[in-house]
């Protein structure tokens, strides 16, 4: 089905992508060996996941232009309780279904405490692209609504990697501070961004008269996207999705001028069009329900889905 058809559903056209992806993994024209191995041959899957996540950190990026910094300082305190709570009600759903499919699906191996830790992190974490990418179709973004709900997804998301980098430290028997300093890596790049790049960066777009309405050249274009994709490195180097370094970029942008605009909309046909397409149907090619076999499988399918 085409996102056309979904958007009459009511459903948004990432549902469409999944579903097509689904379709085309090996759920179902997968089990083809043709097919997978002259379409989707598993070399190309490595190429495709790197478009898929270099257009990704390209969306967040707008996500974070399209945000009202001042919308954001405002609600923050709302977005940290909402966040918190966020956590809080998933983990312990996680945890609390963490001992059947212990018993049932590791045989009792390993440490329990590790394996719930790891159940409760993987629940609390959020689908933030696909939240960012509803609220867009929805032109919710620049709402009140919009604004908390993306700031209380980015704090849920960035405190639920570095509980997942402690989760895979206690796993490998190291020590728990890996967990300390994936946070507070993140946080220092956060102060440094804010407190160091954002001042020398907007004296830069000063100087080149593009606060003034004047048209980005390729030389302020090269600049903020090559700020981007180092942001994007360094997130995802100290353990947090490279999303979120872009998603940072992308909040201090200046919107004086129409310049954060006028930055979009060199990207957003691109990003729409091409980018996400692949990244969402990816998703759905490295689901395979066939594995799902007995009916006790899709018992606990349903119990960890609902």
């Amino acid at each position: 089905m085409t996102p056309v058809n979904y958007r009459r559903l009511y459903q948004p056209s990432v549902i469409s992508e999944i579903i097509g992806g689904i379709l085309l993994g090996p759920t179902a024209l997968g089990r083809w060996k043709a097919f997978s191995t002259n379409v989707f041959p598993k070399e190309s899957l490595v190429n495709l996941n790197l478009v898929a996540n270099f257009g990704l950190v390209l969306f967040l990026f707008m996500i974070g232009l399209e945000l009202d910094p001042r919308m954001l300082k405002k609600n923050i305190s709302r977005g940290v309780a909402i966040s918190i709570a966020g956590i809080a009600l998933p983990f312990g759903l996680g945890a609390a279904v963490s001992y059947a499919l212990y018993s049932i699906l590791m045989d009792s191996v390993g440490k329990f405490v590790n394996f719930l830790l790891f159940c409760g992190v993987a629940m609390a974490i959020t689908a933030f692209p696909v939240l960012a990418r509803i609220l867009t179709e929805r032109n919710l973004l620049k709402t009140t609504v919009g604004s908390i709900s993306m700031s209380a997804a980015a704090v849920d998301d960035v405190v639920s990697w570095c509980l997942l980098a402690l989760v895979i430290a206690l796993t490998n028997n190291s020590s728990g501070l890996t967990a300390l300093y994936v946070f507070l890596a993140g946080l220092a790049w956060v102060l440094f961004v804010i407190l160091v790049v954002r001042p020398v960066y907007l004296g830069y777009l000063r100087r080149s008269g593009v606060l003034s309405g004047r048209d980005p050249t390729q030389t302020v274009l090269f600049v903020t996207f090559m700020m981007v994709l180092v942001s994007a490195f360094y997130t995802d180097a100290i353990g947090i999705h490279a999303i979120f370094g872009g998603f940072l970029i992308g909040v201090i942008i200046p919107h004086d001028g129409g310049f954060a605009v006028k930055v979009v909309e060199k990207i957003e046909d691109v990003v729409h069009i091409f980018f996400l397409p692949i990244y969402f149907t990816l998703s759905g090619l490295k689901t395979d329900f066939t594995d799902l076999k007995e009916g006790e499988t899709w018992g606990l399918w349903v119990l960890v889905t609902f």
